[in-house]
C-alpha cells in the first residue's frame, strides 16, 4: 500500500510489496490472452507516432538503499547508499515510459523511439528541479512542458528503502501544494500546439497531495485536456488517474477530491486502502469484507462496482502480496466513448473494444535473486496498464502484428503493467541498464514465457 499523509511536511512508514501485483495466471498454457471481440492490433494505427504526457506531482527523492529496521524510534538505523531519483507520479510514470520505448540492444527491428513521452509537472529553480530536469532527460522523457516557478522551491522526499524492500516517505510537498488547473492547462494548451503526433494517453498522479487540482478542478482539467489533446483528428485520449496521499482520517474530504471527477476518469488506480476510504459505506471495513473466490471481497467489488456507476471505465486496484484485479465497466456506452471519431477510426484505443463487465486478476512475477526496491512499483504497474490498454507504438504494433491478429485485451494489459512493474522493482534494471523494452515485454506475454509468479 502506498501512503503520504497530507501536508507539507509528514512522515509515515509505507508498506509496499516488491510488485504491488500477484495471482496466478488461471489456464496457463492455453490461449488467454486473445477474443475475437476485442481490439486486435492490426486494426490499431500504423502510420503515425503517438505522444503521451504524464502530469501531476513531482518531488526529487532521496532513497536510502538497504536500512535496517529495528522498529523502535529510538534506534540508530544504518543504510548502505544514498542515491538520488525521479520521485512523484509525473517522474515516475515518464521515466519508466520512456525507458520502456527505448529500443533494448537486442530488438531486431527499426532502432527508433516509437512514442515521445513528455513530463508535465511544476518545480522551483533550485538544485532538486534541475536534478529532476536532468533525470528526465537521461531516461528519453522530454522536458519541454515542465514548468518552472521562479518563486517556488522544487519537492523533496526522503526514502528509506529496507532491506525487505518495504519503504518508508518522509516529504515536503513544497510547489506541489500550489499548482493551479490554470497553469496545468496552460502546458495542455502547449501541447496541443507543438506536439505533432496525436497524443494517446495523458496520465495524472496524486490528486490527493495537490490541493488545487481536486474535486471539481479535477473533473474541469481532465474534461478540457482531453479535448484539447483529442482536437487534431478526432483521436481517442485515453484519461487516467493515480491515487496517493488518500487521507483515511477525513473520508469526506478524501471522496470529495475524487468521486466528482470520476466520469472523466477511463483508468483509475488505487490500492485496497484507499477504496475503502473512499467507500460510502458505513460499515467497518477493517477486513474488507467476506473474502471470494478471486480474492477481492464482496465489499470491494461493491466499491469499484460504485466507482463504475459514477463513469470510471476501468478500475486497476493493487491487492498488495495477492496481486491486482482488473475491472471493466459494465457500460459498453462508456467504452464507446473511447472510440475514435475519426473516418479512418485508426486511433481508437483498446479499452473503447473491451467486453463489458470484464473482471479479472494479474499476476506478479518474482525478482529471483532478491534485490528489490519497491519505489514507484505502483506508478509503473499504472504506467504499463495505461501504455498498453492506448493503443500505443505504432512500429511495436507491426513488429508484434506481422501477418496475424493479436489482441490487447485486459489480461494483456494488466499481464505487460505487471511484467513494468516487475522490472522497474529489480534493483538491477529499475534505471534502465538490461531493462526489456516494451516490444520484448510484449513478445513475452503473446510467448506465453514469462517468469515465475509470487507464490500466494
Amino acid at each position: 500500500a502506498k501512503r503520504v499523509c497530507r501536508g507539507r511536511c509528514v512522515a509515515m512508514i509505507v508498506i509496499k510489496t516488491a510488485v504491488a501485483v500477484a495471482a496466478t495466471i488461471h489456464g496457463r498454457g492455453r490461449n488467454i490472452y486473445a477474443s475475437s471481440s476485442e481490439a486486435t492490433i492490426s486494426e490499431m494505427s500504423t502510420t503515425d507516432r503517438g505522444s503521451i504526457i504524464c502530469a501531476g506531482l513531482s518531488c526529487l527523492d532521496l532513497q536510502l538503499i538497504g536500512c535496517t529496521q529495528s522498529g523502535s524510534d529510538e534506534a540508530i538505523e544504518r543504510y548502505d547508499e544514498a542515491v538520488h531519483c525521479a520521485g512523484g507520479s509525473a517522474s515516475m510514470t515518464g521515466t519508466t515510459l520512456a525507458l520502456l520505448l527505448r529500443p533494448s540492444d537486442d530488438d531486431d527491428h527499426e532502432q527508433q523511439r516509437q512514442d515521445k513521452v513528455y513530463v508535465l509537472t511544476k518545480v522551483g529553480p533550485d538544485f532538486a528541479g534541475n536534478t529532476l530536469l536532468e533525470f528526465y532527460r537521461r531516461s528519453g522523457a522530454s522536458t519541454s512542458l515542465v514548468l518552472t516557478d521562479e518563486a517556488a522551491r522544487t519537492s523533496m522526499a526522503v526514502l528509506p528503502v529496507f532491506k525487505n524492500g518495504k519503504r518508508g516517505c518522509f516529504v515536503n510537498l513544497a510547489c506541489n501544494d500550489g499548482f493551479a488547473e490554470d497553469e496545468l492547462l496552460g502546458q495542455v494548451d502547449k501541447a496541443a500546439e507543438s506536439i505533432a503526433s496525436p497524443t494517446r494517453a495523458f496520465l495524472f498522479g496524486y490528486p490527493h497531495l495537490m490541493p488545487k487540482i481536486q474535486g471539481g478542478s479535477l473533473r474541469s482539467m481532465l474534461k478540457k485536456a482531453r479535448q484539447k489533446l483529442s482536437s487534431k483528428g478526432g483521436n481517442s485520449v485515453l484519461m487516467g488517474v493515480d491515487l496517493n496521499g488518500v487521507d483515511g482520517s477525513d473520508p469526506d474530504a478524501a471522496r470529495d477530491a475524487l468521486i466528482p471527477a470520476l466520469g472523466e476518469i477511463d483508468v483509475l488506480h488505487l490500492n485496497e486502502d484507499e477504496a475503502m476510504i473512499l467507500s460510502s459505506s458505513s460499515e467497518p471495513s477493517s477486513d474488507h469484507g467476506e473474502s471470494v473466490a478471486n480474492g477481492v471481497s464482496t465489499q470491494m467489488l461493491a466499491q469499484i462496482a460504485s466507482f463504475h456507476r459514477q463513469g470510471c471505465a476501468v478500475v486497476l486496484l493493487s491487492l498488495g502480496s495477492k496481486g491486482a484485479f482488473v475491472s471493466v465497466t459494465p457500460d459498453s456506452q462508456r467504452l464507446a466513448q473511447l472510440s475514435s471519431t475519426s473516418l479512418s477510426g485508426s486511433h481508437s484505443i483498446a479499452i473503447s473494444q473491451w467486453i463489458p463487465g470484464t473482471q479479472i486478476r494479474i499476476p506478479a512475477f518474482q525478482i529471483a535473486h532478491g534485490d528489490v526496491n519497491a519505489n514507484g512499483a505502483g506508478d509503473a504497474l499504472f504506467s504499463g496498464f495505461c501504455l498498453a490498454a492506448s493503443s500505443w507504438g505504432c512500429v511495436l504494433e507491426r513488429q508484434l502484428c506481422k501477418s496475424e491478429a493479436w489482441n490487447v485485451t485486459p489480461q494483456v494489459a494488466g499481464t505487460f503493467a505487471s511484467l513494468v512493474a516487475w522490472q522497474r522493482c529489480d534493483a538491477k534494471t529499475r534505471d534502465g541498464d538490461g531493462m526489456r523494452s516494451a516490444v520484448k515485454l510484449m513478445e513475452l506475454i503473446r510467448e506465453e514465457n514469462l517468469p515465475d509468479t509470487l507464490e500466494q
